[in-house]
């Protein structure tokens, strides 16, 4: 099994919000340091997120983008990203699934990443901040409460497999 700050690591190369919970369970249950796994965390996310950059500065080399980014509208998307830059990326890091599409338009339309890095740099620390933290706390309460109801989730999956399985007899009975 790999130690946890690799996996806290890998997954946050993968994704943000499942290194997130990766780390807080290691903090909870493991012991691990709060600021070890928060550190880790972010080294991943940073590496996502370059690795997202560096996926649009692919594409630009791309004939077909080239059309895209050639144009008039692309070029005003530019001048008003540009302009927008900081407000941009803070809302597409706490928006859902919206930061990937962000960070590959920034590479693909020319962006400096001097310009990107230190923005995403700032929002994922925040990001990252708030989320382990409430995840830490709640995960903390939730696990001192689970021991106690542990026995409903083999109940409702089997429950859940029992009613699945009915009604795909019943279906195919009245078919």
């Amino acid at each position: 099994m790999l130690p946890a700050p690799l996996t806290i690591f890998l997954l946050g190369c993968l994704h943000e919000d499942v290194a997130i919970i990766a780390a807080s369970y290691f903090v909870v249950e493991h012991g691990e340091s709060p600021w070890l796994a928060g550190a880790v965390a972010f080294a991943g996310m940073l590496v996502n997120n370059l690795v997202l950059y560096g996926v649009g500065a692919l594409l630009r080399n791309q004939p077909w983008m080239q059309r895209w980014t050639g144009n008039e509208r692309a070029s005003a998307i530019r001048r008003r990203l540009q302009r927008h830059l900081v407000a941009t990326l803070t809302v597409a890091r706490f928006g859902h699934s919206m930061l990937m599409p962000a960070l590959v338009s920034c590479g693909s339309l020319r962006i400096p990443l001097q310009r990107v890095l230190p923005v995403v740099a700032l929002s994922a620390a925040a990001y990252l901040s708030i989320l382990l933290a409430l995840v830490v706390v709640m995960g903390e309460a939730v696990m001192r409460d689970l021991v106690n109801w542990a026995w409903v989730v083999p109940v409702a999956v089997a429950t859940g497999m029992a009613l699945w399985y009915a009604h795909r007899r019943l279906v195919r009975r009245n078919s």
